[in-house]
């Protein structure tokens, strides 16, 4: 038995030092995942943005100006989704309930599930862009843009057409134009569409500022997958992932003819992608502070970016070349003026580039206004 002793308890001792190295190093890889994920998770929530964002008291106590509800919940509106990888356009929203944010199994915010194919009767409109699109900041899945233009299709128009309209969502946090018009080339064109959507602009001039060339760039959650993977590889031993210089911001902002030039390539492709399925395409400029002409409350002034100027310049780039895209499928619409009409008493921007319920049914309706001639009268749903 002694010489029995002798033989296992080095084995086991070995054994115990091994298993107890194992649990320190999967508790340490542990606690750096959760450092990674926890600081992610800290923007799903408006409450926690507001928290950790620099602000001062007007920008971060007073967000409810924005809304139509003098008290709203900012730990229950949904602001940055919680993302999965996704074919082609790198992440796209997490399938589930995320706060009051409802992502269908297509990946697009909507509590009803798409249908294929299509059902008899219905028209099928897709809206798609970056977080103003997804509804960053909405108090409700029912007050997010997408929502309010189907609500008022159908309120005004199903009965006239006997038809029942469908709006269905396909935006994510800070996507550009690229990922969108991959969107609506590889999936939603799929998706027997009969009008396309789009309010977008602003984030291309987001990474411009940025240094960030839009056709080939990794977003905010792309990163986030990449470092994580970074982890795991470390975890095991491995190598981290090669930075990819090409994919790397350059030093200073991207001339705004080159933030014009490349959005209006996107929209080129889109509407090539589109027109043999003869599929509409309104392209929605998106409102944003830096180049409105509302005379502002002291809360939006305070959001004012030091970019404001470069905003300005792309934005005249961006509307005089999306003015003269002479696609037949593609109609251009520039929303970037749409809140000058109210006063400096009345806030409308719940920080530089979202909105709360109010600002959201100003654009929805606009939308709106811009499909009536075409919706009017009874379209040909497929």
């Amino acid at each position: 038995m002694k010489k029995i002793a002798y033989i296992l308890l080095p084995s086991l001792i070995l054994c115990g030092l091994v298993a107890a190295g194992y649990g320190v190093g999967r508790y340490v890889a542990g606690e750096r995942f959760k450092k990674v994920i926890s600081w992610v998770e800290k923007g799903e929530n408006l409450a926690s943005v507001l928290a950790v964002s620099p602000l001062n008291d007007e920008q971060r106590n007073n967000y409810a100006k924005a809304y139509t509800a003098a008290s709203v919940d900012a730990g229950a509106i949904s602001w940055s989704v919680p993302n999965q990888p996704t074919p082609f356009v790198g992440t796209a929203p997490s399938p589930g309930q995320h706060l009051n944010a409802y992502i269908n199994s297509w990946q697009m915010r909507n509590k009803q599930e798409l249908q294929m194919p299509k059902q008899k009767g219905v028209y099928r409109i897709f809206l798609t862009g970056g977080s103003t699109a997804y509804g960053s900041g909405a108090p409700s899945q029912e007050s997010t843009i997408g929502s309010l233009l189907e609500k008022r299709l159908n309120d005004e128009l199903s009965k006239k057409n006997n038809l029942h309209y469908e709006v269905f969502t396909f935006a994510n946090p800070a996507w550009a134009s690229t990922q969108e018009r991959i969107a609506i080339e590889n999936y939603l064109s799929e998706l027997q569409p009969d009008l396309i959507l789009s309010l977008s602009g602003n984030n291309d001039v987001f990474w411009g500022d940025a240094g960030r060339n839009v056709l080939w760039f990794s977003a905010f959650a792309d990163d986030y997958f990449r470092t994580l993977a970074n982890e795991g590889l470390l975890m095991a031993g491995r190598k981290e992932l090669a930075d990819l210089p090409h994919a790397k911001p350059v030093e200073g902002p991207v001339p705004s003819e080159m933030v014009a030039y490349r959005l209006e390539k996107n929209t080129r492709l889109g509407a090539h992608a589109l027109e043999n399925m003869g599929v509409q395409w309104i392209f929605f400029l998106q409102p944003t502070l830096s180049v409105t002409k509302k005379p502002l409350t002291p809360r939006e002034r305070d959001f004012l970016s030091k970019s404001k100027k470069y905003y300005e310049e792309c934005y005249q780039a961006i509307v005089k070349r999306l003015s003269v895209v002479d696609a037949r499928n593609f109609k251009f619409v520039n929303l970037a003026g749409i809140f000058d009409q109210y006063g400096s008493a009345e806030d409308m921007f719940l920080d530089q580039f979202h909105f709360g319920d109010k600002g959201n049914a100003v654009i929805a309706n606009a939308m709106f206004t811009t499909l009536l001639p075409r919706l009017g009268s009874t379209p040909q749903a497929d």
